[in-house]
C-alpha cells in the first residue's frame, strides 16, 4: 500500500472490473506489502474471549481474505469458513496456504469473485472486514455496507466483526481512510454496536500507512 493514489487504482463504483485487474496484478508481481503474516492479535483476543456475542458455530466469511489467515482463524473455532478475493492468483495463493497448514475440523477454503455480486447460496452468521472497506474507492462503500446485509443471515445473532483501519489516516490511498462516524452511517440502518475496543499503539499493523484502529462488533437488526 502507498500513501499516494496509485492510477491503477479506479476511483468510482463503474470501474469495478478495472480495479479487480489493480488487485491481480499486485498478487501477479508479488506486491503484497499489507500482508501481515498472521490474523490481527486484537481479533484473536476478541475470539478468545467469548465477548460479543460471535457465534462459535455455523458460517464464516472474510471478503478481501489476502492469503487467508483469517478464514483458517474462524475455522480453527468452530466455523465453516470461506474467503473471497477478486485476483485469481491471490485466490490460489490463499488456498495453498490453506491447504498447508495442519488439520483442522471445519471448512476453510477461499473462493474468486466480486463481493458486489456474490452469491454463495446461503447466508453467513459471521462476516469479517479487515483492510477490506478501506482498500475499496469511497464510491463502493454504500454497495459495501448493502452487501454485507445481503449476505449476512437476517437474525440478531449474527454478527460482522470490523476492524476499523485507518482512522484519521492519510486522506489519500489505498488504504482510503475511515472514520467512526462512516462506519455508523454505513452500518447504522441494518446493524446496531454491541461490543468495541480501541486498539492501542502495540497491536496495531506494522508495515502500511500509520492510523488508529478501532475492532467493533456489530449485531443484525432484527
Amino acid at each position: 500500500m502507498s500513501h499516494a493514489i496509485n492510477p491503477a487504482f479506479p476511483s468510482t463504483v463503474n470501474d469495478v472490473d478495472k480495479y479487480g485487474d489493480a488487485w491481480e496484478d499486485k498478487w501477479a508481481n508479488n506486491t503484497t506489502p499489507w500482508d501481515q503474516a498472521h490474523s490481527h492479535p486484537a481479533l484473536i483476543k476478541l475470539l478468545d474471549s467469548g465477548e460479543g456475542g460471535v457465534p462459535a458455530k455455523g458460517r464464516a466469511f472474510v471478503p478481501g481474505c489476502g492469503l487467508g489467515y483469517d478464514v483458517d482463524t474462524f475455522a480453527r473455532r468452530g466455523l465453516d469458513s470461506t474467503g473471497l478475493d477478486i485476483a485469481a492468483t491471490g485466490v490460489a495463493a490463499a488456498n495453498k496456504w490453506l491447504a498447508e497448514q495442519p488439520p483442522r475440523a471445519n471448512a476453510a477454503t477461499v473462493e474468486l469473485g466480486d463481493f458486489f455480486t456474490y452469491d454463495p447460496g446461503h447466508k453467513f452468521d459471521v462476516i469479517y472486514d479487515y483492510t477490506f472497506l478501506c482498500a475499496l474507492p469511497p464510491a463502493m462503500r454504500t454497495k459495501w455496507a448493502e452487501s454485507m446485509a445481503r449476505l449476512a443471515k437476517a437474525d440478531p445473532s449474527a454478527r460482522l466483526i470490523t476492524q476499523q483501519y485507518p482512522l484519521n489516516g492519510d486522506p489519500v490511498g489505498p488504504p482510503f481512510p475511515l472514520s467512526v462516524e462512516i462506519y455508523d452511517d454505513l452500518l447504522g440502518k441494518d446493524w446496531e454496536v454491541v461490543w468495541e475496543r480501541d486498539i492501542p499503539q502495540e497491536e496495531r499493523r506494522v508495515n502500511s500507512p500509520p492510523g488508529d484502529e478501532r475492532l467493533v462488533v456489530w449485531a443484525r437488526k432484527a
